[in-house]
């Protein structure tokens, strides 16, 4: 009821409610789960809704981000579609750094191991080196069922592991048997027979009744560490006073070995490699 005849009056603006937006100066009700707070002036311009949290627009509606993704509230509805964005785990954080156990407290009847490098420790290290070739030397000689070869493989890698070359003195005697022409040559020697290992071969054999008429090929080994050098040469001066030529000479224990039979030739070699790293050690 505005009286036209008199002053100018005005139209009041409508005002959209709640979860309305204005359309072509029109209220219009928001669609598919988008809202909007109540009060927009329908003779204004046109507004939208928006879509909640974790939502996105898809043809007009607002429709749920998949399962770890996201999106911000307030994307306008309607309007062009969006996309959510994949939620990024934080990489796990790094793992406590290991510590290592401190050592127990040495009792005071304990005194802590000598450094490898001073006299202690080299004597330590020595000993542990000669231990590990002594047990490959055991498995070496462990298949040689002959005790004589056995004792004589023993020596020869015995002084393999001490780092020195054997001694062989050879000679020429005539006996009954083996044993008993190497009974001989300790005997004329004046060598106690455990100092050494004796090999005799037959040289010649005379078809006579007398069975002592055997030639042997002796040959005594001797080891530098249980024979020194003025033993050996009062032994051979033993020989040439009792009228027996010999000859002395040295040889590579390694070598001796492989040349008796029944010798397995890879654990030769494994035992070799030991007994140098033994005799190194020894030697330092």
């Amino acid at each position: 009821g505005d009286d036209a005849s008199g002053e100018d009056t005005a139209c009041s603006a409508t005002k959209c409610g709640v979860d309305e937006y204005v359309s072509s100066n029109a209220c219009t009700a928001c669609v598919d789960g988008s809202t909007k707070p109540e009060g927009d002036d329908a003779s204004g311009d046109d507004t939208t809704c928006a879509c909640a949290a974790n939502e996105r627009v898809a043809s007009n509606a607002c429709v749920t981000c998949n399962a770890g993704e996201t999106n911000a509230a307030g994307n306008p509805v309607p309007g062009p579609d969006t996309a959510c964005t994949k939620v990024v785990s934080p990489p796990p954080p790094p793992p406590p750094p290991i510590v290592a156990a401190s050592p127990p407290p040495l009792l005071s009847s304990e005194s802590p191991p000598p450094p490898p490098s001073s006299v202690e420790g080299m004597v330590a290290n020595a000993e542990a080196k000669t231990e590990v070739a002594e047990v490959s030397r055991d498995a070496l000689l462990a298949d040689i069922s002959d005790e004589s070869t056995r004792a004589k493989a023993r020596l020869l890698a015995d002084a393999a592991i001490a780092g020195v070359k054997v001694k062989k003195v050879a000679m020429a005697l005539t006996a009954e048997s083996g044993d008993v022409a190497c009974g001989q040559a300790f005997s004329k020697m004046q060598l106690d027979a455990s100092l050494g290992v004796c090999d005799a071969s037959v040289s010649t054999s005379r078809r006579r009744r007398l069975v002592a008429d055997i030639a042997y090929d002796v040959t005594v080994f001797m080891s530098p560490a249980t024979v020194d050098e003025t033993t050996l040469a009062a032994a051979l001066e033993s020989l040439a006073a009792e009228g027996v030529t010999a000859t002395s000479t040295e040889t590579d224990p390694i070598e001796e070995l492989r040349a008796i039979p029944g010798i397995d030739a890879t654990g030769l070699d494994s035992f070799a490699m030991d007994a140098a790293v033994a005799a190194e050690a020894t030697a330092a």
